[in-house]
């Protein structure tokens, strides 16, 4: 019997085993390639994501500086700061299905239905230009608790508290104070680089805006320990934000106040100034706006309806120009006293109208006032006799005298939207229309129409001037700059810029006029009058239209009406304040804007003011 042997198979022939042994050098190549990338970002490239991790998790965080406050002469605050709490969220946290889920915990809290408010937010997303969207603003505090309790559960929300304006004074002070509102995408692109951001707010009318730098304060940081989901861990540093400077005025905020309730629903302005050396006491415009609405914002309809109201109460009119009426005459006289083409006793007849060539020009007063000397005429307000004046006078001297009075350029007081108004002459009309001047128009520049304008702020400070002896004071209304801990920076006083170009004795006829205005017994001023105070002061009505017939302003529409005029001054023995009062569109100036006079200064002297 034979045996058999079966040969054994060549181990490095065997395709199992070769398969095996690549495998295993695949495997062995893939860690080496792990341990070399390993080598390589712990070890060559360690220091680099180290510090992108820690920059990850770290986080400036921008503190508001709160605005310098706005006080009045007696301390009392005109604008102010309250904290607030705003809710902001992270849209890079808040999207998809996750983001859905937050929203909808936030409606819960808020009250209000997720639709809605997923709606506001993506509008707000595309709208924003910060890192983070402002979702509400002025959160309720039990708000703001519930949704504090809760901030595991919301991330990419917070809350920060900043500092709200306020204004105690409300609309009354609209025009003066003004309001502030967040930067816009465009103001942001344009101030960025000086350290603007996306929840500043700026000034945008009245002392915010004239005063921004001096109120902006400057912001703080503060560096934060964030998680993956955004939620604040660990404040690292802080540098607190420095609050800005703060203002005193000269304006009174009872009288501010006082003037606009007087109003009621007129559209115009009030001005008071002391003669003595030009400060503003008060400086009202209505109707105004409550400023706290700028910071909530305005719907469509909302909006709609401040654009379209026709007594326009965005507009400040005590620095806008209207056409002064017979409260001009004054400038009249004193130019015809100081060339002497008059005499105070020399007497005009008043038929009640004037003839021109061929024009008539006519009276307020259609039967005429007879024979009147200057006195007489600034008493009943004679527009006859002021066209033989004018005519006497002629546009070019009585353009000069009205510039050399303060007319036809700013006061120099500096307020946003002041109008120099505009004084008419040859040169003028000649550049502007490329036709010569006519005799007829320097008629009715005499009595206050035609291109003539003026400002309620020009006329208040021309008749401090008249009253005080001619000296010409710049108004002013800032009486010193302090710091928050109430060290003094700046302090200013009266700005005399000049004499009015007339002698004591032609100033002294026209203040015996102004008088005859209010006390006699034709005063067109008559409703001025109090008992135990000797008032002065002139009537206007400035004709917007012209009318072929001689209609009542009370019966046209309301944009056909006149304006009416009242500047007064008292007491009239040794005067310490001056008013002017403008009411757009309110009729006749004895009937309308006098009476509104006589209430005021029978507070102000009487001390007796309504309870706000």
């Amino acid at each position: 019997m034979s045996l058999r042997y079966q040969k054994l198979p060549d181990p490095d022939k065997d395709p199992l085993e070769r398969r095996l042994r690549f495998i295993s050098f695949v495997v062995a190549l893939v860690f080496a390639g792990l341990l070399l990338k390993l080598f390589f970002l712990q070890i060559v490239k360690g220091p680099y994501y180290r510090e992108l991790a820690e920059k990850r998790s770290l986080r400036v965080i921008s503190l508001p500086a709160p605005r310098g406050n706005i006080y009045d002469r007696r301390g009392l605050l005109l604008a102010g700061n309250t904290p607030s709490f705003a809710l902001f969220v992270d849209p890079r946290l808040v999207r998809g299905e996750k983001g859905d889920a937050v929203l909808r915990r936030l409606a819960e809290m808020l009250g209000e239905d997720f639709p809605s408010l997923k709606q506001r937010y993506l509008i707000a997303r595309r709208k924003s230009v910060a890192d983070q969207v402002l979702l509400v603003e002025d959160l309720d505090r039990d708000v703001v608790a519930q949704i504090e309790a809760r901030r595991y559960f919301l991330p990419g929300v917070e809350i920060k508290v900043e500092p709200r304006r306020f204004y105690p004074l409300g609309e009354a002070a609209f025009h003066l104070v003004g309001y502030v509102s967040r930067i816009n995408a465009k103001e942001l692109k344009r101030l960025g680089s000086q350290g603007f951001g996306p929840d500043d707010f700026l000034g945008r009318s009245g002392l915010e805006a004239q005063f921004e730098e001096l109120l902006r304060g400057k912001k703080g940081r503060k560096l934060v320990e964030v998680d993956a989901l955004g939620r604040v861990r660990k404040v690292v540093a802080e540098e607190p934000p420095q609050i800005g400077k703060s203002i005193l005025l000269t304006i009174d905020s009872i009288f501010e106040k006082a003037a606009y309730d007087l109003m009621e629903s007129r559209s115009g302005a009030i001005v008071l100034l002391d003669p003595r050396d030009g400060r503003l006491l008060a400086f009202m415009s209505a109707p105004g706006i409550d400023p706290h609405q700028f910071l909530k914002g305005f719907s469509f309809e909302e909006w709609k309806k401040v654009i379209n109201d026709v007594k326009h109460p965005l507009l400040n009119k005590a620095v806008l120009a209207y056409h002064p009426g017979s409260t001009f005459k004054l400038v009249t006289a004193m130019a015809a006293l100081e060339k002497g083409v008059i005499s105070p006793a020399k007497e005009i007849f008043c038929p009640g109208f004037y003839r021109l060539g061929r024009r008539i020009f006519r009276c307020w007063r259609s039967w005429g006032h007879g024979k009147v000397d200057l006195i007489k005429a600034i008493e009943v307000s004679c527009d006859t006799y002021f066209y033989q004046v004018g005519e006497l006078v002629g546009i070019d001297t009585l353009s000069k005298f009205a510039r050399a009075c303060g007319f036809g350029r700013p006061t120099g007081l500096g307020f946003p939207g002041e109008k120099a108004g505009l004084v008419p002459d040859r040169a003028w009309k000649l550049k502007v229309f490329k036709v010569p001047w006519q005799k007829g128009e320097t008629l009715n520049v005499a009595i206050g129409q035609g291109a003539l304008t003026v400002t309620p702020l020009q006329l208040a400070k021309f008749l401090a001037a008249v009253v005080n002896g001619g000296q010409l004071h710049t108004p002013w209304y800032v009486y010193q700059v302090f710091d928050p801990y109430g060290e003094i920076l700046e302090e200013f006083g009266p700005r005399p810029e000049g004499s009015l170009p007339a002698r004591r004795r032609t100033l002294r006829l026209l203040r015996k006029g102004l008088v005859a205005a209010v006390n006699g017994k034709e005063g067109t001023g008559r409703a001025a009058k109090l008992e135990k105070i000797l008032v002065g002061g002139k009537t206007g009505t400035a004709q917007v239209v012209g009318m072929k017939k001689r209609v009542k302003s009370e019966k046209l529409p309301y944009l056909k009406r006149d304006h009416a005029w009242f500047m007064a001054y008292a007491p009239a023995t040794k005067p310490e304040i001056v008013m002017v009062v403008f009411v757009e569109h309110g009729g006749h100036g004895g009937s309308a804007a006098a009476p509104l006079a006589g209430k005021f200064l029978k507070m102000y002297f009487e001390g007796k003011w309504p309870s706000s």
